[in-house]
């Protein structure tokens, strides 16, 4: 009986999403082609970027670009907006299977409110905090409040600065590293396993490499290549400090710091570096020896990405020392790749396929027989791009945990479901 679950919760899934879909579509906060005009020849934005700027799992990138459309509504003469704020959210559900065992879960949902004032022509005082629940648990009714509260929990809160060619961050925020690494974190259910975005079974907040705990961040658009062939030339640097670290009992990391750079054409091909640094003193607390840590946390990682009417890809490969940590929380030394696919069948139908390969370096026998390696394959169908749609996928495994032990193959298939509410704005 288990393994018809998945056939028929698809249907209803679909069904559910189906009837619902144009009513929901009134409720989103979209930026048409026409509004998204740049400055100095800069292309318009297209419905292909658009698309893979939805997908995208940081919502700074989308904020700050409706902000850029709403100055040049105002240039065009549109009455200037000052202060105000909006709500949004993302409800994510699937179920999962392995080994003929399966579960209905939560699949990482989240609510959020960003918030902006302005305080001179182009510039605004910018906020956000965005929680993750679990929605599974709102629905049970046999839960009481103070079980639900257990499951929020905080995944994004900063405060900042946004002028035309800079923003200043401070608080928890998608990292720098990242920046790079969100090229290939689109898989819904899996991948995210190889370049250490979510080092040692964290959400990367400690390190710094995925949401960034306690950061201060400085991202900068830079007009030095020629407009008509390059996008602005994008620069980020963030810096922390004495974030504990994971495994690493009472032990906090040093001073880390966070740098990349991308570069796009015009035609979105992009390539970037990224480099992450956390100081490890180990004669301060010689048992964090103990957990496999040689020296100072470190990761580079290199990246490209391009995309067109009908397909992306995405490319990353990692070289990480005292960062990752195998399933038993052991740190080791060694390389990783990540590729993401996609390629639209029809209006709605996607297929998606990619693969997650992460190994330590060899002469490292406390890793055991620890790799990452499993390929993924799946299709989606979508309602508004890649903010709502169903999906279902399979992970394939050739991996192995420390102890020899094979993980087995999963088999996915959810809804994600993202909403945009405008809240209150005051007009000048």
């Amino acid at each position: 009986m288990q393994s018809m679950i998945p056939a028929w919760g698809l249907l209803i899934l679909l069904a559910v999403a189906g009837a619902s879909a144009h009513a929901q579509q009134q409720n989103t906060t979209e930026v048409t082609d026409s509004d998204a005009s740049s400055e100095e020849g800069e292309s318009t934005l297209t419905d292909v970027e658009m698309r893979e700027l939805g997908a995208e799992e940081d919502p700074l990138s989308a904020a700050k670009l409706e902000r850029d459309v709403q100055l040049k509504e105002e240039e065009a003469g549109e009455p200037a907006r000052t202060t105000g704020f909006d709500l949004y959210s993302s409800l994510r559900v699937r179920y999962r299977e392995q080994e003929h065992d399966g579960a209905w879960e939560d699949g990482s949902s989240r609510l959020g409110i960003e918030a902006d004032k302005r305080f001179f022509s182009k510039s605004f005082l910018i906020a956000r905090y965005e929680a993750g629940f679990n929605v599974l648990d709102a629905l049970d009714t046999s839960k009481s409040s103070e079980e639900f509260t257990d499951t929020i929990f905080k995944r994004l809160g900063y405060v900042g600065l946004d002028t035309p060619t800079t923003e200043i961050i401070a608080g928890k925020s998608w990292s720098t590293y990242y920046q790079l690494g969100s090229f290939t974190d689109r898989f819904m259910g899996a991948g995210g396993d190889a370049v250490g975005v979510y080092n040692a079974q964290t959400d990367g907040g400690p390190s710094g490499t995925g949401r960034a705990d306690s950061v201060l961040q400085t991202k900068l658009s830079l007009k030095f290549l020629p407009y008509t062939l390059f996008k602005p030339f994008k620069l980020n640097v963030q810096a922390q400090n004495g974030n504990a670290i994971p495994f690493g009992g009472d032990a906090d990391y040093g001073t880390s710091i966070g740098i990349s750079s991308i570069m796009t054409t015009q035609n979105n091909f992009t390539v970037g570096v990224a480099y992450n640094y956390a100081d490890i003193d180990l004669d301060d607390d010689p048992l964090l020896r103990d957990i496999g840590l040689t020296g100072d946390a470190q990761a580079l990682l290199i990246g490209t990405r391009a995309f067109g009417e009908r397909w992306y890809a995405g490319l990353v490969v990692a070289k990480m020392e005292n960062h990752e940590t195998t399933d038993q929380g052991i740190y080791f030394d060694g390389w990783g790749s990540e590729f993401y696919g996609q390629y639209q069948l029809s209006d709605r139908l996607w297929l998606i396929g990619g693969y997650n390969v992460l190994e330590p370096d060899s002469g490292q026998p406390r890793t055991g027989d620890y790799r990452v390696r499993y390929t993924v394959a799946g299709m989606r169908y979508t309602f508004d791009d890649f903010r709502r749609m169903i999906f279902a996928n399979v992970r394939i495994n050739d991996g192995l945990d420390a102890d020899g032990s094979s993980p087995a193959d999963i088999y996915t298939i959810g809804i994600k479901w993202n909403y945009s509410f405008r809240g209150w704005h005051s007009i000048k």
